[in-house]
């Protein structure tokens, strides 16, 4: 890969730019990606394994905001990608029939379907008439993956319909503003008697979502503006965009967020909710200090070693198989199952630092064989996913 991609406007997208650009560009979101899934992998532990008694004290407060952190910047992250793979090949996805956009919307219906299938009710087809009311609110309940899958849908059809990248940016980021002001809304209005749980559970917590589109879509749209930001003018010039976008604007966030938050009732109304706005804006501007940092660090570095790039491409595999280890799956029972919250901390310790070497070595093995193979890799892939739906039919 010699190109990043182009500016907005009328610029062709995919410019050829200096050499050494796209190397800071890889190592910028490789560290942020890597940062993210060790987040991910000891939060995800700890809060399943960890002893009752362990879970308190200010250290235990700080560490479940950092956990919320994680989420931030996954979608953050990913918000990032898209527009800077979209703006790259832009004229490719100007339609929505186009060869690349149906392989693009296959591929997000394909985040969507495996975000169901892990949470999938019972472990047979037989078993389904059993199936419990909870089993089947937890089965419809939006999950990260679904959460990304209907996102990047709705950026993908915004291509043709906004034209060119400059009002790609505008609408995405109008979008998270209305997305942010509108939570607390859709969050207080009873969505379930009007509407199928399986659409309901898009608009609230209440339905069991852990990620309904109110607010989390709004970190995905925030990552696409910032993206696109970084493709216009920041790709060549790394350090001013961390500067500008990313320092400033995270300053500006977290100081709003605590500047503001005591009118939240004021501002949106009575009630349980009416701070989530400001608690979005806060983690908003946390994550884009956090990328500041990495962005920095990284115009220091030519290359990282194959490990963290691995761990960085490959965080879709590593995140469905580590939950299955954690949690369970209807493969699988889980140490969640087995053990339950009872590890004190050398113990907890043991099982962050060995799911974390399995999962690294997970991602630099299959991310090897996707370049070195790739044939063997995509029917190796095709084999264990039909094998797993099957396990689920049969």
């Amino acid at each position: 890969m010699t190109q990043t991609p182009g500016p907005a406007g009328d610029t062709p997208p995919g410019r050829p730019t200096p050499a050494g650009v796209q190397a800071h560009r890889v190592i910028f979101v490789d560290l942020a990606r890597c940062l993210a899934v060790v987040f991910m992998l000891y939060g995800h532990a700890v809060s399943a394994l960890l002893a009752p008694a362990y879970r308190t004290g200010r250290w235990y407060e700080a560490w479940q905001f950092q956990r919320g952190l994680t989420s931030t910047l996954f979608l953050l992250l990913s918000g990032f990608a898209f527009s800077l793979a979209t703006s790259r090949h832009w004229a490719t996805h100007l339609s929505l029939t186009s060869p690349a956009g149906r392989r693009r919307l296959r591929r997000f219906a394909w985040f969507g379907l495996l975000g169901y299938a892990l949470h999938y009710p019972v472990a047979r087809l037989a078993q389904l008439p059993q199936a419990t009311e909870a089993q089947w609110q937890a089965f419809l309940g939006v999950d990260v993956l679904q959460l990304i899958a209907v996102t990047f849908i709705g950026l993908q059809v915004l291509v043709p319909i906004t034209r060119t990248v400059r009002w790609h940016a505008a609408v995405a980021l109008l979008l998270a503003v209305g997305v942010i002001v509108l939570t607390p809304v859709v969050w207080r209005a009873g969505w379930t008697p009007g509407l199928p749980l399986g659409v309901a559970a898009y608009l609230s917590l209440a339905t069991g979502s852990q990620f309904p589109l109110f607010p989390w879509s709004a970190y995905i749209l925030i990552g696409v503006a910032a993206g696109h930001a970084y493709g216009r003018w920041g790709a060549g010039h790394l350090a001013t965009f961390a500067h500008r976008v990313l320092l400033g604007g995270g300053v500006v966030l977290v100081a709003a967020s605590m500047v503001l938050r005591p009118s939240a009732e004021t501002v949106f109304g009575p009630g349980p909710w009416a701070w989530l706005p400001f608690d979005v804006i806060l983690r908003i501007g946390a994550g884009f200090l956090i990328l500041w940092v990495l962005a920095l660090a990284s115009t220091r570095m030519t290359r990282l070693p194959h490990a963290f790039g691995a761990v960085a491409q490959e965080s879709l595999p590593i995140y469905v198989v580590h939950l299955c280890i954690v949690y369970g799956s209807p493969w699988n029972r889980g140490l969640l199952r087995l053990f339950g919250p009872t590890l004190e901390p050398v113990p907890m310790l043991l099982v962050v630092v060995a799911l974390l070497a399995a999962m690294v070595l997970l991602a630099s093995r299959w991310n090897w064989c996707k370049h070195a193979w790739p044939r063997t890799a995509r029917a190796i892939g095709l084999v264990v996913g039909s094998v797993l739906f099957a396990m689920l039919l049969l």
